[in-house]
């Protein structure tokens, strides 16, 4: 893990700097945070329908798609918190047959059905710094996701309740009780992988260290939060700090992401993923971690990789070279965006393989 120790950022990939992102990609930073979070929701939706129309690149990803909204009453104070399904019930090849049947009406693809256990369950967790996002915030990832699982898999997104409206404990409470209620409804057990997102990998990451061992198989971390490193270096490890540089270092700040400033340290949480004690990280499943080296969050991905080397757990590490923060979310229509998705399904090919 020493090698990806890094002083300072690389140069941005000239395909990145020559790219514009169009205007309401990026929030204005004038708008109310109740303003924010629902431009962000609508910016998301209008994203995913524009990417999955039909002669878009990504218009397969949703052919044989079923979503469900569900509910999940809080562990805390039972309130229902929104929680959308994705399964898919037709193997590539039944999707083919039927679409050269229905010649260009593929809207009309027959869905099957089945009564067999899911192979798989994922618990897909959003970002946003838990202020903004909702369950189908990263929708093209979680339908990419969906396409290359087992037939009969599940997915299952949270829309969690945001700060400034909640302390960051509901957030993680709320993404507990979902985790909770996805093991429970295991007629046989599933494989189980959590995946989160920048803050939501944070939140995924706590929930693989409060989780009872042997009941998550794998976690799937990409540009995760999991430090408090802008506050101090105390949040982070002494025996880490040699390797966090990306906090306060001002070349890793691009205009997706700069300086993290916290109300408070840890947004109040009591510790952070990275602070867990080597007894805790060593029980943990196989993580697969994806960071970008113009990230302020850099090291906090890379240090949670070496935590977890050093405690024995398998772990996989992939560096995007020269982009920023995230960046698949606001421009999947670039190739190096393709190419961080499809790097991500080989990390949860390997997740799934290492469980076995």
């Amino acid at each position: 893990m020493n090698r990806l120790y890094l002083r300072i950022a690389p140069p941005l990939d000239p395909a990145w700097t020559a790219y514009q992102i169009p205007p309401g990609r990026i929030l204005s930073p004038s708008l109310s945070i109740h303003d924010k979070q629902a431009r962000y929701a609508l910016v998301c939706r209008l994203l995913t329908d524009a990417h999955t129309m039909p002669g878009s690149r990504d218009y397969e990803l949703q052919w044989n798609v079923k979503r469900m909204s569900l509910t999940v009453p809080s562990r805390i104070d039972e309130f229902p918190i929104p929680v959308l399904k994705y399964t898919w019930t037709l193997t590539a090849r039944e999707v083919s047959k039927a679409c050269s049947a229905a010649d260009e009406q593929r809207d009309d693809i027959p869905m099957t059905t089945t009564t067999t256990p899911p192979p798989v369950r994922i618990l897909y967790i959003h970002g946003g710094g838990l202020h903004i996002g909702e369950a189908d915030s990263e929708e093209l990832s979680i339908l990419r996701i969906n396409s290359a699982l087992p037939v009969g898999s599940e997915i299952f997104s949270v829309t969690y309740r945001l700060m400034p409206d909640v302390p960051a404990q509901t957030c993680l409470d709320d993404c507990l009780s979902n985790s909770t209620q996805t093991q429970a409804n295991a007629t046989r057990r599933p494989k189980l992988v959590l995946v989160g997102s920048s803050s939501g990998g944070e939140l995924a990451a706590l929930i693989s260290q409060a989780a009872e061992p042997g009941t998550i198989d794998g976690v799937l971390l990409r540009g995760p939060v999991t430090s408090d490193a802008p506050s101090g270096e105390e949040y982070v490890p002494e025996r880490l700090r040699w390797l966090h540089t990306s906090a306060r270092e001002p070349s890793f700040r691009t205009n997706l992401l700069g300086l993290i400033r916290r109300e408070v340290p840890r947004d109040g949480l009591e510790r952070m993923p990275l602070e867990a004690e080597l007894e805790t990280l060593s029980k943990l499943p196989p993580t697969w971690i994806q960071v970008c080296t113009n990230d302020t969050l850099y090291s906090d991905g890379v240090c949670y990789a070496k935590a977890l080397d050093d405690a024995g757990v398998p772990v996989r590490v992939d560096v995007i070279k020269g982009w920023p923060h995230t960046f698949w979310l606001v421009a999947p229509e670039l190739d190096k965006s393709l190419e961080a998705e499809e790097a991500m399904l080989k990390g949860l090919e390997w997740i799934l393989e290492t469980a076995k």
